[in-house]
């Protein structure tokens, strides 16, 4: 749970909100998420995102599985929902955040080969920082570990045929 809550914060909230090129726009910003969150109003962050979530943008998405996951009590099913949801239209941070989910078996069942796979498709994006890069290569290395070399062969053809699908 600690590296699995050091990873969050590697990735987190700064990546997940970073400012986009053609990003939709949104009734109110996910800016106005963040700053909601930085305060401590998560109801009010969760609110933002969501309203932008619904609309398929797979930033808000992430971003509103992230305020789910990290809230107390967090709401893990929904959250993995919305990630699920941002990783099938290429958000590279949710794809991080899926493979970590079923690396550790904290909010869905573990399989090392899911967790591979979408760590290998979450580090073929070229929209991450090097130090998220960074993270999901040591989180590949943890992954390959569990996983004999036909798995990894699967999970590597899995991230070949993957194709980002938009939800519109």
């Amino acid at each position: 749970m600690r590296r699995l809550s050091g990873m969050i914060a590697a990735m987190g909230l700064t990546v997940l909100v970073a400012a986009r090129v053609g990003a939709p726009a949104h009734a109110q910003p996910l800016s106005d998420a963040e700053a909601a969150y930085r305060s401590g109003d998560t109801g009010r962050a969760i609110a933002i995102a969501r309203a932008a979530a619904e609309q398929s943008d797979p930033q808000a998405q992430a971003l509103l599985a992230f305020y789910l996951f990290t809230k107390i009590p967090p709401d893990t099913a929904e959250a993995i929902a919305w990630w699920k949801r941002a990783a099938a239209q290429g958000h590279a941070e949710a794809q991080f955040m899926l493979a970590t989910q079923y690396l550790y078996g904290l909010a869905i069942p573990a399989d090392y080969g899911q967790a591979y796979t979408w760590a290998l498709i979450a580090s073929q994006s070229e929209s991450l920082s090097e130090s998220a890069r960074n993270e999901v290569r040591k989180l590949m290395a943890e992954i390959r570990g569990r996983l004999t070399p036909a798995e990894i062969k699967a999970a590597q053809e899995a991230a070949i045929g993957f194709r980002p699908q938009g939800e519109r």
